[in-house]
């Protein structure tokens, strides 16, 4: 029986793998506008399935005036996967004063920390900043095993960006030392030091990640996220002080999530 289960798991695995490749390649031959209809509906499907997930945030939307339905989340949580499964970079615009800030930042030469949220299309995002000639590393959640955080791995490695989990400190402060870039998320409680940080109306607990790193490097802090735009993105970049980088930078976080609701991620309990 044991060896049963030892020959299921990667056989259960194997399966997934090939199912996800199947998906990935179905919607790179489609068109990107039926491709992206096809995520919409694929969202609110799972959205349908996963109960628990959709009340977590249905609570989550009630902090909003004029909350959307958690059916028009998840359908642009599709749309972004599929914007990302067919790695379509061309679809964020990068006005040229925001390009002008980044490079400007990158020129001083003591690396580039860009604060980022789960707003807009955070993971094309990061691979159009690599496409500056800047490769990316981003601070992330724990590496896991499962065939779709595999893929992903491969896919943002294959798209200019590296992510590591929490004990990767070490790397990241070196690719800063060195002038390089590095993303990290401000907008959700990972259980790391922090405080707490207004947003929405409440104080909310906040990863001081980001001003550990720039105490210890010296590296540039920039706000910077790609919001939806037309039927793609555009980024946006903002200067952040050192001294209240948190606040500065989730008063950001909230304006993007305030003017165009379902582009946030409301899966994350925040307060």
């Amino acid at each position: 029986m044991g060896a049963l289960r030892r020959w299921s798991r990667p056989a259960r695995h194997g399966l997934a793998v090939l199912a996800l490749r199947g998906l990935v390649g179905g919607l790179r031959i489609l068109p990107r506008a039926w491709a992206r209809a096809l995520g919409a509906g694929l969202g609110r499907a799972l959205g349908a399935l996963a109960c628990r997930d959709t009340a977590t945030m249905r609570r989550q939307l009630t902090r909003l005036p004029a909350a959307p339905p958690p059916g028009a989340c998840w359908a642009s949580l599709g749309r972004r996967f599929v914007d990302f499964a067919r790695a379509d970079v061309a679809c964020v615009a990068l006005p040229p004063e925001a390009e002008a800030t980044l490079r400007a930042a990158l020129a001083q030469g003591r690396g580039l920390l860009v604060c980022t949220a789960h707003v807009g299309h955070w993971e094309l995002l990061a691979a159009r900043l690599a496409r500056l000639g800047h490769p990316v590393h981003a601070v992330g959640a724990r590496d896991r095993a499962s065939p779709l955080h595999r893929w992903l791995k491969a896919h943002r490695q294959r798209l200019g960006v590296t992510v590591h989990g929490p004990g990767g400190a070490r790397i990241v402060r070196r690719h800063l030392a060195a002038g390089g870039a590095v993303g990290i998320f401000i907008d959700q409680h990972t259980g790391e030091r922090g405080r707490p940080v207004p947003f929405l109306g409440v104080p909310v607990p906040t990863p001081a990640t980001a001003e550990r790193l720039v105490a210890a490097t010296g590296a540039v802090p920039v706000f910077a996220a790609a919001p939806r735009h037309g039927d793609g993105y555009r980024v946006v970049v903002h200067p952040l002080p050192v001294e209240g980088l948190l606040e500065a930078a989730t008063a950001h976080v909230e304006a993007l999530v305030r003017a165009d609701p379902p582009e946030w991620v409301w899966l994350h309990r925040r307060g």
